[in-house]
């Protein structure tokens, strides 16, 4: 009898679970429902996607979904850093043409100087003269230039010294639009995480490129007519 019992309790138990009818928590007093429950899952973090976005502009946008957006700041932080790389080699490449052109006519020797001998040699047409002047005018509390041919130099011609001046503002004018690129890579970011916030995760599906007409803000670089890089914010329509 005990036996026969114990198997109609167990297929009692058989029963209940291969219809996947909830049944109540033997093991307590409890009346919560056992049940298979599929755990609902979270939208991205926006403050993953901030900081994402912190690293480069627009993967904010691609981890949350919004590919569309994402595009328009991925090519934009391409062009920054294609326009710092390009104006550091310019800035490079004048520099060497200065330094060579001041050697054939002005007699300098370039290695070892710094750039404050190379500065001034765009007002002094001569290492004499500047001793000259800056004897004159600070009485000794300014450092001469030795009287060596380490630190000799002088102009041929004036129209020589004022190439010289132009090189070197050329080479000067690059390398700050080198340290202008590296301003405007910021504002991108600063673009690309007000945008991460400004999304709306949940009206992005798995399969998201961004709602058509979206009002998109992005750093824009331009360039003025003097050659100087200008640079500020414009609103790009997608479509």
């Amino acid at each position: 009898m005990k036996k026969f019992i114990i198997i109609l309790f167990a297929i009692f138990v058989l029963s209940q679970a291969s219809l996947g009818q909830a049944r109540e928590n033997p093991f307590g007093g409890s009346r919560e429902i056992w049940q298979e429950e599929t755990p609902s899952e979270r939208p991205p973090s926006k403050w993953t996607a901030a900081g994402l976005s912190l690293l480069v502009p627009g993967a904010g946008q691609m981890y949350l979904g919004n590919t569309s957006t994402a595009k328009y700041f991925f090519a934009g932080e391409g062009a920054i850093w294609g326009a710092f790389a390009g104006y550091r080699i310019l800035g490079n490449w004048r520099k060497e043409q200065y330094r060579n052109f001041a050697a054939i006519h002005a007699g300098i020797r370039p290695e070892g100087k710094d750039d404050e001998f190379f500065e001034d040699l765009l007002y002094f047409y001569s290492r004499d003269q500047f001793n000259y002047w800056m004897h004159l005018i600070y009485r000794g509390n300014v450092p001469l230039y030795p009287e060596t041919d380490e630190f000799f130099w002088e102009w041929k011609t004036s129209s020589a010294m004022d190439e010289y001046a132009d090189l070197r503002s050329s080479s000067e004018k690059a390398y700050r639009s080198a340290r202008t690129m590296l301003g405007v890579a910021l504002v991108n970011r600063v673009i690309s995480v007000v945008d991460v916030f400004r999304t709306d995760v949940h009206s992005l599906g798995d399969d998201a490129i961004g709602d058509s007409g979206e009002l998109i803000p992005q750093a824009y670089l331009g360039q003025s007519s003097d050659g100087t890089p200008s640079f500020g914010l414009r609103v790009v329509k997608n479509f």
